[in-house]
């Protein structure tokens, strides 16, 4: 979790924040993300941008990561195909060369007025004293989330229908900034086409909290404890569950029952069942004469 009280408008602290965003801290088996999706997102190049160095070997994932796998899986809920997912990974996750991100910053300093370009300050005078052909460590959505972190505006992505590569990040300054500069024909351009609009600050919200200075909101774990344990469950046997049962008292889950199915060949694997007491309830399912399964309801109380 990250404490927004520690880098909310404090300065001195933002290349710090840079760092802190990618720090590796998830799971990706305890994130509410179906951890099947995520699988077949790295065998299609949509995440591996992050692991390059270490495919095969991905335990856990920084709060950029985790910020990007619900955007790719916003998009695919609205029906983009990988293709257009890879173009717009290619803007926003890839990490570009110092001459890029000057180019990137003189843009941002134009649109945001040279107050709100503070938080950058210090790290554009690095750029410009750096090789400007060195591969820099960050992207253009860690800048996203530091910059919703820093100011606790709400920030979400415009991303055209017909050309993802093509976005428009929009908060309320940065609504005012580009009338201010005279280039709210930017966003006029922009309007005249069909957008997808991805809620950017709505998934860093997940990992922050005691923001209880910024909008009076509070916010908690991307998923609880008990949460993790259920997913575990699931993920365990999921291929011989065929119902969960899930209760709930006072707002937390209290008994999950597990009902798996278990193919059998012999009456004596039943029995050999029977005797450990493995079970809560027992259903057998005959087939021409022929014990085919049984089904084995578990119950666990948290």
């Amino acid at each position: 979790m990250i404490n927004v009280v520690d880098y909310f408008s404090v300065l001195e602290k933002a290349p710090d924040l840079f760092n802190k965003v990618q720090e590796k801290v998830f799971l990706k088996t305890e994130i509410d993300i179906v951890y099947s999706d995520i699988k077949n997102w790295e065998r299609s190049n949509l995440l591996s941008e992050y692991n390059e160095s270490e495919k095969g070997n991905w335990n856990k994932i920084s709060y950029s990561e985790y910020v990007w796998m619900k955007i790719v899986e916003q998009l695919k809920d609205f029906g983009c195909s990988n293709e257009e997912v890879l173009l717009l990974k290619k803007q926003i996750v890839s990490k570009f060369k110092v001459k890029d991100y000057i180019l990137l910053f003189d843009e941002i300093k134009k649109i945001i007025g040279d107050k709100d370009f503070e938080i950058y300050s210090q790290l554009y005078i690095e750029l410009n004293n750096s090789d400007p052909e060195k591969e820099f460590n960050f992207n253009i959505l860690d800048i996203f989330i530091v910059n919703i972190i820093y100011t606790g505006e709400q920030l979400s992505l415009f991303i055209r229908k017909d050309d993802s590569q093509h976005f428009l990040p929009f908060s309320n300054t940065m609504l005012k900034e580009y009338s201010n500069y005279s280039i709210s024909s930017l966003v006029d351009d922009f309007l005249n086409f069909p957008f997808y609009n991805i809620p950017i600050s709505n998934y860093v919200s997940k990992f922050l909290s005691n923001r209880k200075d910024v909008n009076h909101n509070l916010f908690t774990m991307i998923v609880s404890e008990q949460e993790s344990k259920l997913l575990k469950i699931i993920r365990k046997n999921f291929e011989k569950i065929k119902q969960i049962k899930v209760k709930y008292k006072t707002g937390n889950i209290e008994l999950i029952e597990v009902t798996t199915i278990k193919k059998v060949a012999l009456e004596s694997k039943i029995i050999n069942h029977i005797k450990k007491a493995d079970y809560k309830k027992i259903t057998i399912d005959i087939a021409n004469g022929n014990i085919v399964n049984f089904e084995d309801t578990e119950k666990i109380k948290l």
